[in-house]
């Protein structure tokens, strides 16, 4: 069980008492549309901070508004309507600060590196406050998704609103090309390039390699189950086509099960969105999420803001959306692939206070797992 603070309960020591004494002085005909709101207002009161807490410890300061970032042991520090401060460790000492910036991506701090907004420029600073990007390149979006996080050692940017990539130390590896609609971020030291109508691949040098997903054909056989490739990517049953997935009913849309002959979907993104596509890139689950796995074992771990959970290869989340990010405790971006990731019928789902790992099966259901 989470502890509440003590201030949360002295809130809602002081709120309970006012809502009582409302509900006395009200006209009957006004009581449904308040008990709404009430309903909604309790719901704040004491689900909020017990989520808080279990996603992260948020660090003593002298902050007002702290937040968890992707990255374990590092806190944003913000003012109230949301202008980067600094970025602070877990005893509230200052690491950046950030004062400079109209907007940092704390959720996409990488290998070091933090994308940073400045006149409506992207570029990265390091831990020790400096540019070592230069805040020069497009914003890839005028929404939540403006920069991507460093990728093994490799950025996706956009410069003249053209697509290319560059390197932690700012030089070109993939030119900017106007053909260019999308490129993946990298994983396992390849990217996926969609240029002209059309799919390549890239390595860590900008130079074309082999589609390292590629599958040979197995004779189809009614117990014959698709595996999916061991490649690197970065719940109650429901479809997966747009962000009303939470609370869509699993009789709602459907989206149809691959053909037969067919081998796996593979993880794409688009304007810093992930979805999955079959051999031919027809999307078969639409760009609706935050981060994704590849598929393996016949299920896909997929991220939903701090959440993630498992989908099939017909598209439906099978495994619920409970599995806070924040959660996992790894040492690198080799080991964060292992996370959400069936082998062997078990994925990493969480981590222990101590590095031990807690897993789940194909049902949801927590296991060891040696």
């Amino acid at each position: 069980m989470v502890k509440r603070s003590f201030s949360s309960w002295n809130k809602q020591s002081k709120v309970l008492p006012s809502l009582r004494q409302l509900l006395k002085e009200l006209p009957i005909n006004k009581l449904p549309s308040l008990c709404i709101g009430t309903s909604l207002l309790l719901s704040t009161i004491f689900i909020i901070p017990t989520a808080q807490a279990a996603s992260c410890k948020i660090p003593k300061s002298y902050y007002k508004n702290v937040s968890c970032t992707a990255t374990n042991g590092y806190f944003l520090a913000a003012k109230d309507f949301g202008e980067p401060v600094a970025l602070i460790d877990s005893k509230g000492k200052v690491i950046l600060d950030l004062t400079r910036y109209q907007k940092v991506d704390a959720n996409n701090l990488s290998e070091g590196l933090l994308p940073v907004l400045s006149k409506g420029r992207v570029g990265y600073i390091n831990m020790q406050g400096r540019e070592v990007i230069p805040t020069s390149y497009d914003m890839l979006s005028n929404g939540k998704n403006w920069a991507r996080p460093v990728s093994e050692g490799r950025i996706v940017v956009k410069k003249s609103g053209q697509y290319g990539v560059i390197s932690t130390g700012n030089q070109t590896i993939v030119p900017f090309s106007g053909s260019i609609s999308n490129i993946d971020d990298y994983r396992g030291g390849v990217t996926r390039v969609s240029k002209n109508k059309s799919i390549s691949w890239l390595d860590k040098n900008g130079s074309p390699t082999a589609n390292p997903n590629a599958v040979s054909p197995k004779p189809s056989s009614k117990n014959d189950t698709f595996q999916a490739s061991s490649a690197n990517t970065m719940p109650n049953k429901s479809p997966v086509q747009n962000n009303e997935l939470l609370s869509a009913p699993s009789s709602a849309i459907k989206i149809p099960l691959p053909p037969a002959g067919f081998t796996t979907l593979q993880p794409q993104q688009q304007d810093g969105k992930w979805g999955f596509v079959d051999d031919n890139n027809v999307v078969m689950i639409t760009y609706s999420f935050d981060e994704v796995r590849p598929f393996s074992e016949e299920l896909a771990g997929v991220r939903i803001d701090n959440n993630w959970g498992f989908l099939n290869l017909g598209g439906e989340l099978v495994i619920p959306l409970d599995f806070d990010n924040n959660r996992v405790i790894y040492g690198d971006s080799a080991e964060k692939a292992n996370s959400f990731v069936f082998k062997n019928g078990k994925a990493w789902v969480s981590s222990l206070e101590t590095g031990g790992k807690i897993c789940i099966n194909k049902q949801g259901k927590y296991v060891g797992c040696d």
